[in-house]
């Protein structure tokens, strides 16, 4: 899979994580991989603005 080039317009790429953060909190996307999402773009946009965590309710109940 090649990575989506969104690094030329951290708008952009802000905006995407926020919809993913969506799926994540809906229970849609994996812990995991929504942190591996985040990590890829860490040094595009400030992650601190997303939540990363207790979000999930479903998956930390089988963690």
């Amino acid at each position: 899979m090649n990575k989506i080039e969104m690094s030329k317009n951290p708008d952009y790429c802000f905006a995407a994580l926020k919809l993913i953060e969506q799926l994540y909190k809906g229970g849609k996307v994996p812990n995991f991989m929504y942190r591996n999402i985040l990590n890829e773009y860490a040094d595009i946009v400030d992650v601190t603005a997303f939540v990363i965590g207790n979000s999930n309710k479903k998956e930390e109940a089988t963690a």
